[in-house]
């Protein structure tokens, strides 16, 4: 019988250490994980300052007057067709060049010149009508020149300059520079009202 205790006491003894190895991580592997833990500590932490959000952008037709140029959000353009000549409307705005015919649609024209101020200039083969929807409503504008579609960050967009008067200073949303030239933007909403 005493034998057997011991017996006993060696198994149980046995057990308890394996136990025991099988509870506490081996020395390699609690090396491990405190190279891991040492690993997150060191990691800088990302703040939402830290975080950098892409730019917003805005999207411009660039159209010419002359020697100066504007942008309109490329969003409110419909479409840029070749000039044709609009029919004159009687007793109406001086800057209202007239009515085209556009799928079946009257399309009431602006001229761009006269709106802004500008001294008039015939028609040439560069000459274009940019088609803008107002809410549902279509309407033209006629300008000198237009074929560029550019990208800007909207934090390059300044407000008017001071310096801007006389008819046009109302219409202007803002200013900025587009490869080293200045780029007017347009506030089309003000442009096409007629009152």
């Amino acid at each position: 019988m005493a034998g057997s205790t011991q017996h006993d006491k060696n198994l149980n003894h046995k057990d308890h250490q394996e136990q025991q190895e099988k509870e506490t991580p081996s020395i390699d592997r609690r090396l491990e994980l405190l190279q891991r833990l040492r690993e997150v500590d060191t990691q800088p932490e990302q703040t939402e300052q830290q975080i950098e959000q892409p730019a917003e952008e805005l999207e411009l037709l660039i159209f010419q007057l002359g020697q100066e140029r504007y942008g309109l959000d490329i969003h409110q353009v419909a479409e840029i067709i070749r000039y044709q000549e609009p029919t004159q409307v009687p007793h109406t705005v001086d800057f209202l060049e007239g009515i085209i015919s556009l799928r079946g649609r009257m399309v009431p024209v602006v001229n761009a010149r006269k709106r802004l101020g500008h001294p008039l200039k015939a028609p040439d083969k560069k000459t274009r009508v940019i088609i803008v929807h107002d809410n549902s409503e279509l309407q033209g504008i006629l300008v000198d020149a237009a074929n560029q579609v550019v990208r800007i960050r909207k934090d390059a967009v300044e407000p008017t300059p001071p310096v801007i008067i006389g008819p046009a200073a109302e219409f202007i949303e803002g200013v900025c520079e587009y490869k080293k030239q200045l780029v007017i933007l347009l506030n089309l909403r003000r442009f096409l009202e007629f009152v």
